[in-house]
């Protein structure tokens, strides 16, 4: 039986992106699943698809911090709160989502190594505090968060200094116009093959079985996969 393989399409600068990647980390031993982690600009795929950041709906905004630290405890998730910077340029994400790109590009978007350096940048701009200064273009803050994440200092320097790297910026934008083609509207998105090629090949050429949005239809995600949902933080497997 072919293993599915799960893109998931995240942004550090999204809340909902972690929260989907802390349940589905939890998730893929469990599902028996290749989770592919892609990087985005959040910011294009809203541009590209002409759509709105939640938080400049006045009504949803104010719903929205309330919904997040729900959805924090629901899904055992350390949230605390948004940062001041939040919606100015101080909160621009393009410099940490090309320094992921290119630890993805060389360890690759299956890697441990991106997924930790993607929840460690994450952790420190959502669970550090409420109202919190936070400047994501600032590279001693992305540098500390690399190091936290299990990088040397050396080898985070030097992804700091690939993010500038055209290769890098290229293959960040090429992912964010596939994911688009292929519908995404925002993040997280995930698109589902469930049965497995070439992961490259097919995330580029193919159309998925299934495209999945938001952190809030894992449940769904799971009757896609004809897999268990047990919650969103189901008990460890038991080691044999």
């Amino acid at each position: 039986m072919s293993t599915p393989v799960i893109n998931l399409c995240i942004d550090v600068a999204s809340g909902y992106s972690g929260f989907c990647a802390y349940i589905l980390r939890r998730y893929k031993e469990r599902w028996c699943v290749r989770l592919i982690i892609r990087p985005v600009l959040l910011g294009a795929v809203m541009k590209a698809t002409d759509n709105v950041m939640p938080s400049l709906v006045p009504a949803r905004g104010k719903w929205l911090a309330k919904d997040l630290l729900l959805n924090a405890k629901f899904m055992e998730v350390p949230f605390k709160g948004t940062p001041s910077t939040f919606g100015t340029s101080e909160f621009n994400s393009m410099f940490c989502q090309r320094v992921l790109t290119g630890i993805a590009l060389e360890k690759g978007y299956e890697s441990e190594e991106l997924a930790r350096s993607f929840l460690a940048i994450w952790d420190a701009i959502w669970c550090t505090g409420r109202r919190h200064y936070i400047d994501l273009n600032d590279a001693s803050f992305i540098l500390q968060c690399l190091v936290n994440a299990g990088l040397s200092k050396e080898e985070s320097q030097r992804f700091l200094q690939k993010a500038n790297d055209g290769n890098v910026k290229k293959s960040l934008q090429k992912t964010t116009d596939i994911a688009v083609e292929k519908g995404a509207f925002g993040a997280p998105s995930m698109f589902v093959y469930l049965q497995a090629a070439d992961v490259e090949k097919q995330w580029q050429e193919e159309t998925p079985d299934h495209f999945i949005f938001g952190s809030d239809r894992l449940e769904q995600l799971a009757f896609a996969l004809n897999k268990k949902w047990e919650g969103p933080a189901p008990k460890p497997l038991s080691k044999l």
